[in-house]
């Protein structure tokens, strides 16, 4: 007996997913029209009531079908974006590798390794990074210089755009 191979959002052959919110089909699709801009012609696994139902994954650049992260609606989304936001000054800062920020995250979300991706996680655990992360990011925040560049405050650059930490001093303006 043969056994179909299934990607992350659990297709295979005919058999298509169901959207987690309204249970409907889910298509794979040019992101044109969802995106605001599609320059690198994204393509994305969305319900097939969208609008209605927003529900939709990113497939990977490159790929043809492999979706990045499971199945989200706007406010999942929104979380997402948020928690990817604040985990990644973890490691843009230079408090941890970003290697070692991912241990961190698997920690905090009680996951191995092979799991702590922030598109696979539901909006409990997405809150919980985004506490976490500022838990983390407040305990060290004196060995962080920061400055506004007109884009929002960001960690100082030190010689170029790379990030750079001062141990031992408060960060002026912060």
């Amino acid at each position: 007996m043969c056994k179909k191979k299934r990607n992350r959002l659990g297709m295979s052959g005919r058999n298509r997913t169901r959207s987690p919110y309204c249970g409907s089909s889910v298509v794979l699709r040019s992101a044109d029209g969802i995106y605001r801009e599609n320059k690198r012609d994204a393509k994305l696994y969305v319900c097939s009531k969208y609008p209605v139902c927003d529900a939709y994954a990113r497939v990977q650049e490159g790929s043809k079908r492999i979706p990045i992260g499971s199945m989200a609606d706007g406010e999942l989304r929104a979380l997402r974006i948020e928690a990817h936001r604040r985990f990644d000054r973890i490691h843009q800062t230079g408090l941890m590798s970003k290697k070692d920020a991912y241990t961190w995250l698997a920690d905090v979300i009680s996951s191995p390794m092979a799991h702590a991706h922030i598109g696979q996680l539901g909006k409990y655990y997405c809150k919980v990074v985004i506490e976490e992360s500022n838990r983390f990011l407040d305990k060290y925040r004196d060995k962080v210089i920061w400055k506004n560049n007109g884009r929002g405050i960001r960690p100082l650059a030190a010689g170029g755009e790379q990030y750079a930490i001062e141990y031992g001093t408060a960060a002026a303006g912060h």
